[in-house]
């Protein structure tokens, strides 16, 4: 009883070893056939993903895929993606568009003192560089330094005086109570932030990209019209030809490939 048990543990084993043999091979073929490296496929995987968005890079190669093998490849493509969004990499990819993704904090503002004192610094500067260049200017280009000179000087006196409203106790409570507000709207959004994109938990972005596929992929009509327009096929409904690239990526690859594809996203989108 022990060696049939045995036995049969081992077959089991070996099954999946040769089943996962077959499809890493066959996902290798079809990369090969689409002209991309691993890595590449994997950016454009998560690129789709987070998107989400559904470009298929080089797909007029698949056109060298018989029709009747379409349908089974979807499922090999299907699981290479589900395998690599469950691995570390793409935990860790995630945490960083995540962070990407996360509102910026609005700055805190400067009190009215240090921005006058960081303006009259930098008028100094300004008259101090006027009266540098007025030793070298033309006879005839002082008396235009002598004006600019003058309304820098008054300009200075200006901020020091006591009446000047821009750098007054009430534009720091103005300033302060903008920056309050700012800060509330911030913390709102990082609230959102936060429930949209869970930390080290990509299902989220994965449910949503698979719920956007499941929607636009629902209503194609496999049995739409074409027509050849200036060596370009198009739609002769025009409703049709208004349709996203989604739709029609849908429509090219035809009823039985799209709903093995729709088939396959329910099941994975239910698992999450």
């Amino acid at each position: 009883m022990k060696k049939v048990i045995l036995l049969f543990s081992l077959v089991v084993v070996l099954a999946g070893f040769y089943a996962g043999r077959i499809m890493d091979e066959r996902v290798k073929s079809l990369l090969q056939t689409l002209k991309l490296s691993e890595n590449d496929a994997q950016n454009q995987i998560f690129s789709n993903i987070s998107g989400p968005t559904f470009y298929f890079p080089n797909i007029s190669a698949l056109k060298s895929i018989t029709v009747g093998d379409r349908a089974a490849m979807v499922e090999v493509i299907g699981n290479y993606v589900k395998d690599f969004t469950a691995n570390e990499n793409f935990k860790k990819r995630y945490n960083d568009y995540r962070e990407s993704q996360k509102p910026s904090p609005p700055e805190k503002p400067k009190s009215m003192e240090e921005l006058k004192n960081e303006q009259r610094e930098s008028m100094k500067q300004s008259l101090e560089e006027m009266k540098t260049a007025k030793k070298d200017a033309t006879s005839d280009m002082k008396s235009i330094y002598d004006e600019s000179i003058k309304m820098l000087e008054e300009q200075l006196k200006q901020i020091d005086d006591p009446n000047n409203t821009m750098f007054s106790p009430e534009m720091d409570k103005y300033m302060q109570t903008a920056y309050q507000q700012q800060m509330e709207q911030y913390n709102q959004q990082v609230a959102e932030w936060e429930k949209e994109y869970p930390a080290n938990n990509p299902n989220l972005i994965i449910k949503t990209c698979l719920n956007s596929f499941l929607e636009q992929s629902k209503e194609v009509d496999f049995s739409a019209q074409t027509a050849t327009d200036k060596n370009r096929t198009v739609f002769v409904k025009q409703e049709y030809e208004r349709k996203n690239y989604l739709w029609k990526l849908c429509f090219r690859a035809g009823k039985e490939t799209t709903e093995s594809a729709r088939k396959f996203a329910q099941g994975w989108f239910k698992q999450l």
